[in-house]
């Protein structure tokens, strides 16, 4: 529960192009087959209510908990309609957790997914490493921010070192407490307001023709928009690469101008059908999962091949909240 895992940013050096692809078989990989559930958001209310004495109870209750990642996927639904999803669901007292649904076949797809796949999810690691240093840029001299930057480039990358934030954000009537995942900040962090000071890291391969920028505005910046926009993060920078996986191009997309680069273009997204989907969804969930005790679940799921969200109930099975967190409810 502390900064430590907090990296900064600083642009990366592109002259002479770095390959994304280096250091692939050194990685330290998280296992991708545990299903963690919600146990690191709650967790972390749960040390807010008990361990911080300036919290006020309204601090950690909202309408929703849930992570960004699954209101992300709600957000994007209208314009990503071949994408299937499904989330388990409980309800105690007024407060809905929402959580994947991490089904077998999900597991077995992330490790069995091609050498290539494994790859290109790689270089978005990679290039985090290349744009991130330990300290606040200006708090280090020109030879200490070149020592930390020569220190990143040929670092071991390690995919369980994250920095994680808990927030709290508002959705027409739907307060919504959530985490995710933070790639760095911008300078040293402020005491108020951090979010507007974080920064995603983001890779595409080079928009080189106009049917890869086309695919890239309308599927990638949706998804970026979406993630950003949820967490407050006004910033996007997204690191380029030809197919060699080197880097060539570094550019900054400001969060607010992603619907204005894509209005008006053909079979495009827009900001404000996400919202109000996303806000219809939170009301349809408000509306049919009651309050059956911490063992009573539900689940919501859209289905590509009916092209309708579903809740239906799972009746009585073991709660995904923490012990910790269950406790804590009491505060």
């Amino acid at each position: 529960m502390d900064n430590h895992q907090l990296k900064y940013y600083y642009p990366p050096r592109i002259d002479p192009m770095p390959s994304l692809f280096a250091g692939f078989e050194q990685q330290i990989c998280r296992d991708s087959t545990k299903n963690e559930h919600i146990d690191g958001l709650l967790n972390a209310l749960a040390y807010v209510r008990t361990k911080n004495e300036a919290a006020e109870p309204n601090d950690t209750r909202a309408d929703f908990v849930m992570y960004r990642g699954m209101l992300t996927r709600i957000f994007v639904t209208p314009f990503s309609l071949r994408d299937a999803w499904s989330m388990n669901i409980a309800r105690v007292g007024a407060t809905i957790y929402v959580e994947d649904n991490v089904t077998d076949e999900m597991i077995a797809d992330r490790s069995g997914s091609s050498e290539q796949h494994r790859r290109l999810m790689y270089s978005g690691y990679k290039f985090e490493t290349l744009c991130m240093v330990d300290e606040p840029p200006e708090t280090l001299s020109r030879e200490q921010l070149d020592e930390q930057l020569a220190k990143q480039a040929c670092e071991v990358v390690n995919t369980h070192s994250e920095y994680c934030t808990v927030f709290r954000t508002q959705l027409g009537p739907h307060s919504i407490i959530s985490g995710a995942e933070v790639d760095c900040i911008d300078r040293a962090k402020p005491h108020e307001f951090p979010n507007r000071s974080y920064r995603e890291l983001k890779t595409s391969r080079c928009l080189d023709s106009e049917k890869a920028r086309n695919s890239f505005e309308r599927f990638k910046l949706l998804k970026f928009w979406a993630q950003s926009f949820i967490a407050g993060i006004p910033v996007v920078t997204v690191g380029f690469r030809d197919d060699e996986g080197r880097l060539k191009e570094v550019q900054d997309i400001r969060t607010q101008d992603m619907p204005r680069m894509v209005r008006g273009k053909p079979r495009m997204w827009e900001a404000n059908v996400c919202m109000n989907f996303a806000n219809q969804v939170l009301q349809f969930i408000k509306d049919n999962v009651t309050d059956g005790g911490l063992d009573a679940q539900y689940r919501i799921e859209y289905s590509p091949e009916e092209a309708q969200v579903q809740i239906y109930s799972l009746g009585k099975r073991p709660s995904f909240l923490t012990a910790e967190y269950i406790k804590s409810l009491s505060k």
